[in-house]
């Protein structure tokens, strides 16, 4: 159970979230504002006392809120709770990443350099991305960025675990080649 924050005289969530996959830069605001405490409430409780120590809430919600604009328009849900769950897992993603990182080894913060390139990397990534078929860029999602297990992902596209796995292979595969390749425009 969770108490909405959705005021008497604002649309439907479900309209909110539609026009937020269309761009309008409105819509994604009020839906973030609605879900703002809930969100806040998954990181406050997965952050940890060591990260918390080297990481603000508010690093952990900006970086989660640019992935999850990222792939706004490919999120099939249609409620807040699903908004709101999906959202949890990019938020536990990058944790799981800022953890990683901060225990690999007491690390310097990445020069600004470094950053350009990391965002440059992911902008060509996400290029890529359009650019596949539609099916190969739901797969690398669903278990990317989403970290869906096989199962999950089988039942997400209404196909077998085992199909799931060698289109995962195969979209990896046609990924691979069009960054290597350097790709074309996006579809």
């Amino acid at each position: 159970m969770h108490l909405t924050t959705e005021p008497r005289d604002a649309p439907p969530f479900a309209t909110l979230l539609q026009q937020a996959r269309n761009g309008d830069g409105e819509a994604i605001r009020q839906l973030l504002t609605r879900t703002q405490v809930r969100l806040q409430r998954v990181v406050d409780t997965r952050l940890g006392a060591r990260l918390r120590a080297s990481l603000r809430r508010s690093d952990v919600m900006q970086n989660s809120y640019l992935a999850m604009l990222d792939a706004l328009p490919r999120f099939p849900g249609t409620t807040e709770d699903d908004f709101v769950q999906w959202v949890a897992r990019i938020i536990e993603n990058d944790i799981h990443r800022q953890h990683r990182w901060f225990r690999a080894k007491k690390r310097a913060a990445p020069s600004p350099s470094q950053e350009f390139a990391s965002r440059e990397e992911q902008a060509q990534l996400l290029a890529a991305m359009k650019r596949l078929e539609p099916d190969h860029a739901k797969v690398l999602e669903l278990t990317a960025f989403e970290n869906l297990s096989h199962r999950e992902v089988a039942e997400r596209m209404s196909r077998t675990e085992g199909a799931c796995r060698m289109l995962l292979l195969r979209a990896r595969a046609a990924l691979a080649l069009d960054l290597e390749q350097g790709g074309g425009p996006p579809r």
